[in-house]
């Protein structure tokens, strides 16, 4: 594999310098997509790249730490009216798509109808979109609409919501069921982003194919799981750095500014971007100077890059540089709620998850796997997001086998035969399935679990699929056990804490986990500002999580990304990751490298 991964990068290598005038930059993905429609999108690797060609009514500024809210294609970002029930979203005129022949050849301007599109298109049953959970039961009226087409079997965008008022052509006015203060941040996402109707429409079932947006690139080629091709989309109106917010002892924003600064972007030409799942022909091709970033380093080479936390002095040379954070985001493994053998709320099935829990050896995960670049998850709430506690704890999540063989023991999970495995309490056996993404450490925290689970006299098979089958599977329930990470949407504690809500079973909410407490105080925290009482709300939902234990917690991976010297405006962002937008390439500088 590392072979063909080698030719096909050199090749390009190659038509690339015969295109020298060009800006071409060439990254990977450490997962394979699934396709660029921004309502349909579930997984974080096809929503950065629909970050590249759509454009959010809102938008986060690049350089703002912590992260802050700006105008996307709205004229501002709007003020909370009526105690955060209403927002009014004015869309700056003289924004275009990029051509398609959808438009029959006419220039097609963005307008406030495509946003109110966007939102119902999130509810259309036909669609069944992963995201739903961004506007159900939030916006008056919607959810009567949608249940209204589901009678008649008849999903008309024409008919008018009470919620979405179009009040003339860039101008929505969205109301709400409730006060949520949060509202404004899911207007940063992709999966609001607005898109144009006929474009939809002409292209029916293959809309993961053909996404046409308003943002600075467009997608060109397309070549599933293995090759996608963005270029400059020339209808972009073009945009300049905003220095405001910049952090001028931040090594990294002063480059920024210093490269990119009243530059007008984007720069790029193309970006050439290949899934490679294995880990070593991803790191190699960046070694090689065959790809210009690498996001995401994996822990097996982060002493080859990074030995004591120090970027390696052959890196240094040749003029790498290592970009480091704590993304604010939580691996976990999720319990089917509904599974018969691993779900349920009574006493039995809650000891039976609370004892995986405690003989799962985490602490071997961060040390063997993690290399010790992670930290453990003490709560469904991870650092860098509004509503972490950095001194809530959970021991209950902590290793120790000799409690995990008692809580067994006592609730009847014994071994009847003398096979060394444990059988149900009424004698039926007791073997589950573990369903994780392939790849090599998809491996390893599969051996660990099977590992853990021996030693408290538990059987643990597993299964492996692709990245997107395993999506598939975890949104309808088809799982006993599954492996599952979530960087933030946006950043606050509820956008995690929504994976636990009841009624986002079969969308966000994986685990179909569904606890009356749980549910109530969500719906109350969604009405609140940030404020200590929310928080409290925030702490007891975290309990409530570890006393039924649906998810077994995970760890925050601690990251580093490496940078060739001859990319140039890199500043990663917390919430929207890698932006082409703001990055530029010295072509002269690779070639001299690649040349050698």
């Amino acid at each position: 594999m590392l072979l063909s991964a080698t030719c096909w990068l050199a090749a390009d290598s190659a038509f690339a310098q015969d295109a020298q005038p060009l800006k071409v930059l060439r990254t990977t993905l450490r997962t394979a997509e699934t396709g660029f429609d921004p309502q349909r999108i579930n997984d974080l690797y096809s929503t950065d790249i629909a970050w590249q060609i759509f454009e959010p009514v809102l938008d986060y500024d690049y350089l703002a730490r912590p992260v802050k809210l700006v105008p996307g294609v709205a004229q501002a970002v709007p003020l909370a009216e009526q105690d955060g029930r209403v927002y009014t979203f004015h869309i700056t005129p003289g924004i275009y798509f990029a051509d398609d022949p959808a438009f029959k050849g006419k220039k097609r301007e963005l307008v406030a109808r495509d946003l109110e599109y966007a939102l119902k298109r999130l509810l259309d049953p036909s669609l069944n979109a992963p995201y739903s959970w961004l506007v159900e039961n939030r916006i008056v009226g919607l959810d009567a609409f949608v249940a209204a087409a589901k009678r008649t079997g008849k999903y008309d965008y024409d008919v008018p919501v009470a919620g979405l008022q179009l009040l003339d052509r860039y101008t929505l006015k969205i109301s709400l069921t409730k006060p949520d203060y949060n509202f404004l941040y899911i207007f940063a996402m992709p999966q609001t982003a607005p898109v144009a109707r006929e474009v939809i429409e002409a292209y029916a079932d293959d809309t993961m194919a053909h996404p046409v947006g308003t943002g600075p690139f467009r997608l060109t080629e397309w070549v599933r799981k293995s090759k996608i091709v963005l270029e400059r989309n020339p209808n972009y109106r073009g945009a300049k750095l905003d220095t405001r917010y910049a952090d001028l002892h931040n090594e990294w924003d002063r480059e920024v500014i210093a490269s990119i600064g009243g530059k007008r972007l984007p720069i790029l030409d193309r970006i050439e971007i290949y899934p490679i799942e294995e880990e070593q022909p991803r790191f190699l091709s960046f070694m090689n100077n065959q790809t210009d970033i690498h996001d995401e380093t994996s822990p097996v080479y982060m002493n080859q890059v990074a030995p004591n936390n120090v970027l390696a002095p052959s890196l240094v040379k040749r003029g790498i540089r290592a970009f480091r954070e704590v993304e604010p985001e939580l691996t976990y493994d999720e319990f089917n709620m509904e599974d018969p053998i691993v779900g349920g709320y009574d006493t039995q099935h809650v000891a039976l998850r609370r004892a995986m829990v405690l003989g799962h050896r985490r602490d071997q995960e961060v040390q063997i796997i993690r290399n010790n670049r992670a930290m453990v998850a003490e709560s469904p709430i991870p650092p860098g997001v509004v509503g972490y506690d950095p001194t809530y704890t959970a021991r209950d999540q902590d290793y120790d086998a000799q409690r995990a063989k008692a809580l067994l023991d006592m609730f009847g999970y014994v071994d009847r035969d003398g096979d060394g495995y444990r059988e149900q309490p009424d004698g039926s056996p007791l073997t589950i399935n573990y369903l994780l993404p392939t790849g090599m450490q998809y491996t390893k925290l599969a051996a660990l679990w099977v590992k853990s689970m021996n030693a408290i006299g538990i059987r643990l098979t597993v299964s492996q699929e692709q990245f997107a089958d395993l999506l598939r599977d975890q949104q309808v329930g088809k799982f006993m056990l599954t492996g599952a990470a979530w960087i933030a949407d946006y950043p606050d504690a509820q956008n995690f804490l929504q994976l636990l809500y009841g009624p986002y079973t079969g969308s966000s909410n994986r685990a179909r986990f569904k606890l009356p407490a749980y549910d109530l105080a969500y719906q109350q925290s969604l009405t609140m500002p940030d404020s200590p009482e929310r928080n409290a709300l925030y702490r007891e939902m975290s309990r409530l999580v570890l006393a039924y234990a649906p998810w077994r917690l995970g760890v925050h991976r601690s990251y580093t990304h490496l940078v060739h010297h001859w990319v140039h405006g890199y500043d990663r962002h917390p919430i929207a990751h890698t932006r082409f937008l703001y990055l530029d390439v010295d072509i002269d500088a690779r070639q001299a490298v690649q040349g050698r």
